[in-house]
C-alpha cells in the first residue's frame, strides 16, 4: 500500500473510534516503519479533527443539552407533575420507572459531557458508551427512588387532605412481611392492613394502607376504624390512628382542654361549637345535651351560664396553677357548705375572678376516676 492509502486507512480507523494501539497493530501488519507510527497517527488525527470541528461540536453539544433537558423533564414529571395526580395506587411502579429513566439519561449525559471540545474530538467523535458501567449508578438510583417515592406519597397526602371524605372502614385483611437479616444489625419487617368501606355514593371499596409492624398487633379482622378517603381516588386513604395523622388531615391541635378553652366555649355561638371543639381535638359528636368524644373519653356540656367538662382524671391537674396565673383567686371553703350559691364538697377546688367561677371536682363513675371542671358565670 502507498503512504497515501495507509493514511486514508488510518483516518478511517480513527473515525471508527479505534484506539492508538489498534491502529499501531494495523500499521505493523502493513510493515510500516515503527518510527513513522507517531507521525502518521498525528497527521491522520489532525485531518480528522479538522473535519470533525466543522460539525461535531454543535452536534454533540446539542445531544448533551437534549439529555439535560430530558433529565429536567424526568424530575418534573416524576417529582412534581405525576405526584399531584391520582396515581397513588401505582406509586411504586412509577417511582421505579422514574428512577430507571433518570439514571439512564443521566448516564448518557455524563458520557456526552465535554464531547464538543477539541481535546475530545481529537481522539473520537462520539463517546464510547460501556453500559456495564451503569452499575455505578446503583447508589444514586436508590437515592432517587426514595426521593420520587416520597414525592408520590406527599402528593397523595396533599390530594387526600384537599378531597377527604370521612368513612368507617372494616379490617378485612393484613399481614407482616419479614425481610431476612442481611447484615449483622438484623432484618426488618413491614406491615399493611386492608380495609373495606362504602363511599358516600354507595360504592364498596377495598384499600390497603402501610403501617408499622409495631402498630399491626393492635388490629384484628372485623375491627371498625375511622378513615378518610379521597373523593377523587377512593383507594387513596389514611387511617386516623394517631395524633400526628389527625392533626395533619383535620387541622386540629389534638390536645387537652385548657381553662381558656372553657371560657371561649362560654361565649361561642351554638352553630360554632363543633368547629371550636374540632379545633382542639378530632372526633366530637353531639348526643342529647352533651358533646362526646369517645376517642379522648371526654364530654362537654354547654348551657347559657355553665360549661361542664368531664374528662380523664389528671387532665385538669394543672388547672389550679394556670388559673392563678390568669388572675383567678382560690376561695377557701368549708366542706359541705355553700359558697356564693355553689355547693363545695370535700376535695373540690373553687377559683373566681370578677366574671366567672371555676370549680374542679373529682368523681368515680363506672369504676373510673374522672375530673369534672365547671365554669359558671357570676
Amino acid at each position: 500500500m502507498t503512504k497515501e492509502e495507509i493514511l486514508e486507512r488510518v483516518i478511517e480507523r480513527i473515525k471508527e473510534n479505534e484506539y492508538d494501539y489498534e491502529i499501531e497493530t494495523f500499521l505493523k501488519r502493513k510493515e510500516v516503519n515503527p518510527d513513522e507510527f507517531k507521525s502518521i497517527i498525528e497527521t491522520a488525527r489532525a485531518l480528522v479533527l479538522e473535519e470533525r470541528l466543522k460539525t461535531m461540536p454543535k452536534k454533540n453539544l446539542a445531544v448533551f443539552i437534549g439529555l439535560v433537558a430530558l433529565i429536567i423533564a424526568t424530575i418534573y414529571l416524576f417529582a412534581f407533575y405525576l405526584p399531584n395526580t391520582n396515581v397513588s395506587q401505582n406509586k411504586t411502579f412509577l417511582s421505579i420507572l422514574g428512577t430507571a429513566a433518570f439514571c439512564f439519561v443521566s448516564f448518557l449525559a455524563i458520557a456526552y459531557y465535554g464531547t464538543w471540545k477539541p481535546q475530545f474530538l481529537k481522539i473520537r467523535d462520539t463517546p464510547r458508551i460501556d453500559f456495564t458501567l451503569m452499575t455505578l449508578m446503583l447508589i444514586p438510583a436508590v437515592i432517587v427512588y426514595f426521593i420520587f417515592s416520597e414525592c408520590f406519597s406527599n402528593g397523595a397526602d396533599r390530594i387526600l387532605k384537599a378531597t377527604q371524605v370521612d368513612a368507617v372502614g372494616t379490617v378485612v385483611d393484613g399481614g407482616v412481611t419479614e425481610v431476612k437479616r442481611v447484615l449483622r444489625s438484623g432484618g426488618a419487617s413491614f406491615a399493611s392492613i386492608t380495609v373495606e368501606f362504602e363511599t358516600k355514593e354507595g360504592k364498596t371499596v377495598r384499600a390497603t394502607e402501610d403501617i408499622s409492624s409495631y402498630q399491626f398487633k393492635n388490629f384484628y379482622l372485623g375491627q371498625q376504624l375511622n378513615i378518610v378517603y379521597s373523593s377523587e381516588d377512593p383507594s387513596n386513604i389514611d387511617l386516623l390512628l394517631d395524633d400526628e395523622s389527625i392533626k395533619e388531615l383535620k387541622n386540629t391541635q389534638q390536645r387537652d382542654f385548657t381553662p381558656n378553652d372553657l371560657l371561649t366555649l362560654m361565649t361561642t355561638k351554638k352553630e360554632n361549637i363543633k368547629a371550636t371543639l374540632e379545633n382542639i381535638s378530632f372526633g366530637w359528636e353531639q348526643k342529647s345535651d352533651a358533646w362526646m368524644n369517645e376517642k379522648n373519653n371526654t364530654a362537654v356540656m354547654i348551657t347559657d351560664n355553665e360549661v361542664r367538662l368531664i374528662t380523664t382524671f389528671g387532665k385538669a391537674h394543672s388547672y389550679p396553677e394556670t388559673l392563678e396565673k390568669m388572675g383567678f383567686k382560690k376561695i377557701e371553703t368549708n366542706n359541705g357548705k355553700k359558697a356564693d350559691k355553689m355547693e363545695i364538697l370535700f376535695g373540690d377546688k373553687l377559683y373566681e375572678n370578677d366574671k366567672y367561677y371555676f370549680q374542679i371536682k373529682t368523681l368515680i363513675t363506672g369504676g373510673q376516676q374522672m375530673s369534672v371542671v365547671l365554669v359558671n358565670k357570676k
